[in-house]
């Protein structure tokens, strides 16, 4: 990523973010209608707020990315480590994904450690990475799909790895897969292909811990793997 955005990619960025903020901004603008109606119902206020809290929730998230990615790119995002369990980050990307895996009726297998993985990272940027990745796998798996997430640990490197069984990702896109606002391309025509901002920002943050990130897929409809690599003495 260059340290500023040059006036194609600015425009790129402020159509991709008008793109993004419509369709939940359409739903919030649904479910107030919905709490003006004077035939209202209490299921019908309790569906509405649901609709409103999804939504908003997304646009925070969009915007955390956002702001996370201005950050990087101009060298002001510091690192503020700490000694935390790996596992905890994972734990804390279940549960922000739960609700999608969820509706989407996926699995979601949980191969870790009995033992605690402690290194020192920064709690709130890893919990992004495993965010983004987790939440990657969850979009573009199918209903019903299988997602595994493992942590494996020799003496000096651990690997974070997020395997789906989705739709898999084409060789020639494959050392694109980082770029930036590269995956709102490649899944053009999906209502939820996100910006293509996300999986720029874990490629980056996973940098700055002195770790490398890759994707294996064996093609389309074979899935893909995301591997996190990082050294047990960063």
């Amino acid at each position: 990523m260059e340290t500023t955005l040059q006036h194609p990619q600015r425009i790129e960025l402020l159509a991709t973010v008008a793109h993004e903020l419509r369709n939940p901004l359409a739903a919030i603008q649904f479910a107030v209608r919905a709490l003006e109606a004077p035939n209202r119902t209490s299921l019908t206020v309790e569906q509405a707020r649901a609709v409103i809290g999804r939504q908003v929730l997304r646009i925070a998230r969009l915007s955390e990315d956002l702001l996370s990615a201005s950050y990087v790119s101009t060298g002001k995002l510091d690192l503020r480590k700490e000694a935390i369990d790996l596992r905890d980050m994972v734990s804390a990307a279940v549960e922000t994904c739960q609700p999608k895996l969820d509706a989407a009726h996926q699995t979601l297998i949980l191969r870790l450690p009995s033992q605690p993985v402690v290194l020192d990272i920064d709690a709130d940027r890893f919990t992004q990475v495993m965010t983004n990745l987790l939440g990657n796998a969850v979009k573009f798996s199918d209903r019903l799909g299988k997602i595994v997430v493992s942590i494996e640990c020799s003496d000096t490197t651990v690997w974070i790895r997020v395997l789906d069984h989705g739709i898999g990702i084409a060789p020639e896109f494959l050392p694109h897969v980082f770029d930036l606002f590269v995956q709102a391309d490649q899944a053009r025509g999906r209502s939820d292909a996100g910006m293509g901002i996300g999986l720029n920002l874990v490629k980056r943050i996973v940098e700055l811990h002195r770790g490398a990130v890759e994707v294996f897929s064996a093609g389309l409809g074979s899935g893909a793997t995301f591997s996190v690599r990082l050294s047990r003495n960063i």
